[in-house]
């Protein structure tokens, strides 16, 4: 057994550890509020963030009954004067469709898009533009339409119509031809868009046979670029009973292009028209002394017989008379049909003969036999 003997150090550390362990665990005592007499308290300007708030005081019941009924009152009151004004609004006349007009219209008469609308006679309110919209965006030339409505009575259809590249002529009827293919009865298009659209006579043989869309659109870029290029302009272009087609000037003599009945013969159109081009300056389109320049074969071009234009494409020029504006449906009274337009006979080509010109061969082509008149 052995003692062990603390220094001084470990003494005075032993010493300071048993007074701190006293401190510690001595009680305290507790802190009170003391106020001297006469003293007055302030408020603390710190505001509580957890307080309570204190309910608003409940209104008597005898008052809220009162105020319930007031809204409910007034509630039913409204209620009762929209459905009032919803009624007059959908049985009024003065709402009543009286009215439709058309904008935007060109080639189709008012007419023809007002009789495929079919607007209702209902309120105005009641009109379902879409529908509307969708019958008339169903013409074939129609390519686009918006319906509005305008009160108090009036529906607005505006449309946007396809551009026109082409005007056949047969058995002296009219027919609108787009690039598309979309086609259009004379009939149904105003007199404005039947003018300055290049005609196309059509003599062939049999029934209505219909045009390549590459023709169509052949033709209509010769017209259009003929004036610049030769001075004059297309009068009409003229497909044969011999299937033969040629292009009439206003000057009063015709570019022959021969059978343009297969798809070679459409591809070789562009290089007659340059073979015709070249002979400006042997040729005056403008004032000439020449009935034709044949350019079936584009390479040996001949031209000959007089300047004049025949009564069948003279007539195929003329204006043509307002079509007729379609009855209402609800008309119980047909609408009057506008009578044909007569056919003149053509006039048959002067006698062959054969003259050297400038290295061009001359020829006459033989006479033609004419057409009995309708």
């Amino acid at each position: 057994m052995s003692t062990e003997v603390l220094d001084e150090r470990s003494r005075h550390v032993a010493l300071v550890r048993a007074q701190a362990a006293l401190i510690a665990d001595s009680s305290r005592a507790v802190r009170r509020l003391v106020l001297s007499p006469g003293a007055k308290l302030s408020p603390s300007p710190r505001k509580r963030r957890h307080a309570r708030r204190r309910p608003a005081p409940a209104a008597p019941p005898v008052a809220r009954r009162h105020t319930s009924w007031r809204r409910r009152a007034v509630a039913a009151a409204a209620l009762t004067v929209q459905v009032g004004l919803l009624a007059l609004a959908l049985t009024l006349p003065g709402f009543q469709v009286r009215q439709v007009t058309v904008v935007g219209t060109r080639l189709l008469t008012t007419g023809a898009v007002v009789a495929a609308a079919e607007v209702p006679q209902q309120s105005i309110f009641t009109i379902n533009g879409a529908a509307i919209q969708g019958r008339v965006q169903a013409l074939p030339w129609v390519a686009s339409a918006v319906v509005t409505t305008q009160l108090p009575a009036t529906v607005e259809i505006s449309v946007v119509e396809r551009t026109p590249m082409l005007r056949i002529r047969r058995d002296g009827t009219d027919t609108l031809v787009a690039n598309d293919g979309a086609t259009l009865p004379g009939i149904d298009a105003t007199p404005a868009a039947r003018s300055g659209i290049p005609v196309l006579i059509d003599d062939r043989a049999g029934s209505p046979q219909p045009i390549n869309p590459l023709l169509v659109e052949l033709l209509s870029s010769i017209s259009q670029r003929f004036q610049a290029v030769f001075g004059c302009s297309v009068a009409a272009f003229l497909w044969g009973s011999d299937d033969v087609v040629s292009l009439w000037t206003s000057t009063g003599w015709r570019a022959v292009f021969g059978h343009l009945d297969t798809q070679d013969a459409l591809q070789g159109l562009p290089a007659q028209i340059e073979a015709l081009a070249a002979l400006k300056r042997q040729l005056n389109f403008v004032k000439p002394n020449f009935g034709y320049v044949d350019l079936e074969a584009p390479s040996a071009p001949v031209s000959g017989g007089q300047p004049g234009l025949p009564a069948e494409v003279t007539a195929a020029l003329l204006p043509v008379a307002p079509a007729v504006q379609p009855a209402p449906a609800d008309s119980s009274v047909a609408p009057p049909t506008a009578p044909p337009t007569p056919r003149p006979t053509p006039t048959p080509s002067p006698t062959p003969s054969t003259t050297p010109s400038s290295g061009i061969t001359l020829i006459t082509p033989p006479p033609s036999t004419p057409k009995p008149s309708p």
